[in-house]
């Protein structure tokens, strides 16, 4: 089981936004932040590209750790792909228009004790996780919100968050 957030066209998808999901681990002494991106060209960094900083925030929120399962929404602005291009003879880089893009994320957590595999980092009694879905399409936050609700909590059912296989857009 993989997940795939929609990529149907729309006027919206003419910016060239490519569906990305990425993972927010809550680190105990350095607080929310972005474990790693799937869907995104190697060696490039999605938030560092866009100035979207604060999605660990957004993604998972202050008290989300006191329910089974937390979703949470929210949009960024994306400044689209730069691509050269030859302008008169010359090249250049050539910015796309902002478009929004919008997030959902679905925060769980696990007692540290029944992972299979536990990092150093783990020092307290519960791993706390967020996956994070981002399209161009919010029409399709329902079903959205059900398949990222499903595909994680089969993620943490695994009880190895070194195995991301399931949540790799296909």
């Amino acid at each position: 089981m993989s997940f795939t957030p929609p990529t149907t066209s729309t006027a919206s998808s003419s910016k060239h936004f490519t569906p990305l999901v990425c993972v927010v681990d809550f680190h105990h002494a350095r607080g929310p932040e972005i474990e790693h991106w799937i869907g995104a060209p190697p060696g490039r960094d999605p938030a560092e590209d866009n100035d979207w900083g604060l999605i660990p925030y957004m993604a998972l929120p202050d008290g989300a750790h006191s329910l089974t399962e937390e979703f949470s929404y929210f949009t960024l602005v994306y400044k689209g792909k730069k691509e050269s291009a030859a302008i008169e003879g010359k090249e250049q880089d050539v910015e796309e228009e902002e478009s929004s893009v919008f997030g959902i994320s679905c925060t769980q957590q696990l007692d540290a004790s029944k992972l299979l595999f536990k990092s150093e980092d783990v020092t307290r009694s519960a791993v706390q996780k967020a996956v994070v879905a981002l399209t161009d399409r919010p029409g399709e936050f329902g079903r959205l919100r059900e398949k990222l609700s499903v595909v994680t909590r089969a993620w943490f059912a695994q009880r190895d968050f070194r195995d991301v296989e399931i949540l790799e857009v296909g």
